[in-house]
């Protein structure tokens, strides 16, 4: 069964997590692939999406994080490490952003030198690392992790920090190791997600045994979806009458916002675990006042409530939620959202209430 939707092959995965068995693909399909074949392995939701949306049915693609949890301080069983082992290619998003992908990719690459391994960030523009207490300028710094060029609504905190710990994001660092000063979020910028989808083209063509010529058209019509994602954006935000907008979280999404011409403000920094200061809680409570913030913004998977807070203690009139999609919730993967469903669904509405648009 080669036909298989997002959700069924994420659900297949997160249970061969708890069962210890690895599943290859469930039959031959027009690229090639028998009953013994394996997977192509992602180690983040978004590179799931992408793959997925790029192989189509030629073979199957599977999240080595299972639903509801981070891909960022989750740390993967031995198990994890042997479908890895065992897949058709690896799909990361490149050194230094999530510290557990990279020991898998390093092992791989000593073990398994045959298999593709797909850096997904390798030649995207990156905006540098934001300051939680005053913006930047939007200036562009090049990814030095590679010198190759490149081609639910509602709020639902699963496995809020609070509970379960999770360490930071982007490895020991809040701006990220391996990363200096560079942030790391470029996905949430449709025209850099479209360069991840080519690299994904590109590194996946490689996988044996599967004819890549399909890939060249799966991703010209994904990354049109993508234009049109853009377009929708742009168009639905360009009557805003406010000009910022305030996460009760960390600072994940200056892409929105460089990306629509909007200033983000946050309560912490990169790392999704840090606690805001009650001097960051001031902070917060003058730029309701200064810039009329009505609706406070609250990432899903963060716990809300600080902005719950904010809500309460200042003129704000209600939280609403955001993601960066670091992960997928069990609502929307029962809904079958992907990457684009979950920005045009969650992003979008919460953006446009926020900024007050006509």
């Amino acid at each position: 069964m080669t036909n298989i939707t997002r959700r069924r092959a994420i659900e297949l995965g997160t249970a061969l997590f708890a069962s210890g068995t690895f599943a290859g693909c469930l039959g031959s399909s027009p690229g090639g692939k028998t009953d013994d074949s394996n997977a192509i392995q992602t180690s983040f939701f978004v590179l799931t999406d992408f793959t997925r949306n790029v192989v189509n049915d030629a073979t199957t693609v599977e999240s080595l994080v299972p639903v509801g949890q981070h891909g960022h301080g989750w740390e993967p069983s031995a198990q994890v490490q042997r479908e890895a082992m065992e897949s058709d290619a690896v799909v990361y998003m490149g050194d230094g952003f999530q510290p557990w992908a990279d020991r898998m990719v390093e092992n791989v690459e000593k073990e398994r030198p045959e298999i593709p391994i797909v850096a997904a960030r390798r030649g995207i523009s990156l905006l540098p690392a934001p300051s939680h207490e005053e913006n930047h300028d939007g200036e562009h710094h090049e990814d030095e992790e590679d010198e190759h060029d490149g081609k639910g609504q509602g709020n639902e905190t699963v496995n809020d920090h609070e509970k379960n710990g999770t360490a930071h994001e982007h490895g020991e660092s809040e701006t990220g190791h391996g990363h200096g000063a560079n942030d790391p979020h470029f996905w949430l910028d449709p025209q850099r997600a479209k360069q991840a989808v080519s690299n994904v083209e590109d590194g996946v063509s490689k996988v044996d045994g599967v004819s890549g010529d399909p890939f060249v058209e799966n991703a010209r019509v994904f990354r049109d979806r993508i234009d049109e994602l853009d377009t929708r954006f742009e168009s639905e935000l360009e009557s805003a009458k406010r000009s910022a907008v305030l996460v009760a979280g960390h600072n994940a999404f200056q892409y929105l916002g460089e990306r629509y011409g909007f200033d983000v403000h946050a309560l912490t920094g990169l790392a999704p675990d840090s606690s805001p200061s009650p001097k960051d809680v001031r902070r917060a409570q003058k730029l309701i006042d200064e810039h009329d913030i009505e609706h406070v913004l609250a990432p899903v998977f963060e716990s809300d409530r600080a902005a719950k807070q904010l809500v309460s203690e200042t003129d704000a009139k209600d939280h609403l939620p955001i993601t960066p999609i670091p992960g997928i919730t069990k609502e929307w993967n029962e809904k079958d959202w992907g990457y684009v469903e979950i920005m045009e669904q969650v992003n979008l509405p919460s953006l446009k209430t926020a900024l007050g648009t006509k």
